[in-house]
């Protein structure tokens, strides 16, 4: 059983983008990875916007870098998705 996932305030979540992003990339619950994955990509967007102007080279890269690897596990699960045999599949041919 996974444990609920608390909203967080954007004021917060700016601030711990990474810890959300390794909660998002070690989720195994499909449900629950749905909702850290958005949260980790809603708290990534937000220190972009907030470090615009301010961040270094060095975390700019590993802004994207991080923007990038959620994006492709959000990829990855729909096609995983997509693959997996439905209930009709799985027990054969309807009648």
């Amino acid at each position: 059983m996974s444990e609920k996932i608390s909203p967080i305030s954007p004021a917060d979540s700016a601030s711990n983008w990474e810890e959300l992003f390794e909660c998002a990339l070690l989720e195994r619950d499909p449900v629950a990875r749905e909702q850290r994955v958005q949260n980790a990509k809603d708290a990534i967007m937000d220190r972009i916007e907030d470090s615009f102007d301010t961040a270094s080279g060095q975390e700019s890269r590993l802004l994207l870098a991080a923007l990038n690897t959620i994006s492709e596990l959000q990829r990855v699960v729909k096609d995983d998705d997509l693959r997996r045999p439905g209930p009709a599949q799985t027990f054969g041919h309807p009648a």
